[in-house]
């Protein structure tokens, strides 16, 4: 099921809407705090809807840094005269996802609020659908040293399932 994310009227201009007005599978959290089990909960509810993984998921660094502290199964071998210690977990793995990019990202947490999100989707379920390809519309020049235009153009963001990924609003 492929749906456009433009939304506008005969009256008013289109609007492209985000990844997470896109996203199907919602869930909210409030004053529930973020466990490994419930992380692989929301990525074993991508796997059975859509048969696909993620492989993206985006949060702010407070959330990002309690999955880096997740402890199950990890053990994390270093070179005995290595002087860094590594806290950071970038790539996670899951029995319905393997390979999940983290990524801190200011813009996941739930606007006006304290409160956490977390956004994890399959970053191939989605791509940019053009109406009108960008141009280059050529301003009226007025004297040598003047030139310039606007570029031109209508596109919209395509999601190829709406249960391509998720949502976890309001964690602690």
């Amino acid at each position: 099921m492929r749906g456009s994310m433009a939304s506008g009227s005969a009256t008013g201009a289109r609007q492209l809407r985000g990844v997470k007005a896109s996203l199907s599978i919602i869930t909210a959290q409030t004053g529930v705090s973020m466990t490994q089990a419930m992380l692989d909960l929301y990525l074993g509810l991508v796997w059975d809807n859509t048969s696909t993984e993620v492989n993206a998921i985006y949060t702010d660094m407070y959330m990002k840094s309690k999955i880096s502290a997740f402890t199950a199964n990890n053990t994390r071998n270093i070179q005995a005269d290595d002087k860094r210690l590594v806290a950071s977990v970038n790539v996670y793995e899951a029995d319905a996802a393997s390979l999940v990019k983290l990524f801190a990202h200011r813009y996941s947490f739930i606007s006006g609020t304290d409160l956490h999100g977390l956004v994890g989707i399959n970053e191939d379920m989605f791509k940019i659908a053009y109406l009108r390809k960008p141009e280059l519309k050529e301003a009226n020049g007025n004297g040598d040293d003047f030139s310039g235009g606007n570029i031109v153009a209508e596109l919209t963001l395509e999601n190829a399932h709406y249960n391509a990924g998720f949502i976890v609003k309001a964690c602690l």
